[in-house]
């Protein structure tokens, strides 16, 4: 059995993951696993083998225009080990060559503040930090621009509340309560692909339940009367997502990202449905 024949069998029928987490395998195996050592013989695979091959892959990405970051590399090595643990299991081989590789660390960007002095050299050179954060007024800015958007509500909560995108995305109005002021997060819905998929919230600590303050409670009831008054003029059924597109159908969520992209955002030109 080579490398390629087991990576295939175990995507297919030994994996119990998240639909989202297969995918990421799926392509991480088929664009640099496979090409690199699917002809290896399963029995014969080396650490120093799989040590050349994420050489190779850092060494083909400096050399392209299409660089893999060091997070992508880490991923790739992940994919592997968990395949060949799973291959140990099952007395295919004796022991894990992945695990003899010395792992590769992704490096966590540090978020910076969207000062003035910030926003005033991102101008002059173009550059700008991978993780940047608004302050309240740039926040306050942003919240007042896109007002009438019919996502607005999204957006407040997430910038208030700290919800993650899916995790508004997969928020339904049975778990909310807006006579109680409480909101309970119990999924996320996830691009998988062309589709979206519904997934159990992200952490455990992920499930909780917020508190809402008045505004936020007042900002959901006109989106729920919005909704409503959406769904009767298209003549399309209730899904019971609180975010849905113009269809009633679920959404994947805000997708504009412009805490580190922008100075005076435009919802016209941002914010998708």
């Amino acid at each position: 059995m080579t490398v390629e024949t087991w990576l295939n069998r175990w995507l297919e029928n030994g994996v119990k993951l998240r639909e989202s987490t297969r995918c990421s395998y799926t392509q991480l195996s088929r664009n640099h696993l496979i090409p690199y050592l699917g002809r290896v013989p399963l029995r014969d695979l080396t650490s120093q083998q799989i040590s050349g091959m994420l050489e190779s892959v850092l060494r083909f990405s400096a050399a392209s225009k299409r660089p893999v970051s060091d997070g992508t590399v880490a991923r790739i090595h992940a994919t592997l080990r968990a395949a060949l643990n799973a291959a140990v299991r099952q007395g295919l081989i004796e022991h894990n060559p992945a695990r003899l590789v010395e792992q590769t660390r992704a490096r966590r960007p540090h978020a910076v503040v969207w000062t003035e002095a910030r926003i005033n050299q991102y101008l002059l050179d173009g550059q700008r930090p991978s993780v940047a954060v608004w302050i309240a007024a740039q926040t306050a800015h942003f919240s007042h621009t896109i007002r009438e958007h019919r996502l607005y509500a999204a957006y407040h909560l997430i910038a208030l509340r700290g919800l993650r995108r899916g995790a508004a995305a997969g928020l339904r109005w049975c778990d909310v309560d807006l006579d109680g002021q409480i909101l309970t997060i119990r999924q996320q819905i996830q691009r998988v692909g062309d589709h979206l998929a519904q997934c159990p919230a992200k952490t455990e600590s992920s499930y909780r339940t917020i508190a809402l303050d008045r505004i936020t409670t007042a900002v959901l009831r006109r989106h729920s009367a919005r909704q409503q008054a959406e769904a009767v003029k298209n003549g399309s059924m209730p899904s019971g997502y609180v975010f849905t597109n113009q269809r009633s159908g679920p959404t994947p969520g805000p997708a504009a990202r412009p805490a580190s992209r922008l100075r005076q955002p435009r919802a016209s030109s941002r914010l998708r449905p």
